[in-house]
């Protein structure tokens, strides 16, 4: 069951990134402390659903 509810937030988790892998130059911020992420090279992956970036529990914001 537990793995169920894992699987469930990690695909609504992956929506927030998008389709496209992340890119160099995009920013991720996190809405509870502000803490920011800027990539600064691109990802090659063919799978960008599971790329994750994570602070105070919660899936960073793409801004």
């Amino acid at each position: 069951m537990a793995a169920n509810k894992m699987t469930e937030k990690m695909s609504d988790s992956s929506a927030d990134v998008g389709i496209d892998p992340p890119k160099k130059g995009d920013k991720f911020r996190c809405s509870s402390c502000g803490m920011e992420l800027q990539v600064t090279t691109d990802c090659g992956c063919k799978d960008p659903g599971h790329v994750h970036f994570h602070c105070c529990g919660k899936e960073l914001e793409k801004s």
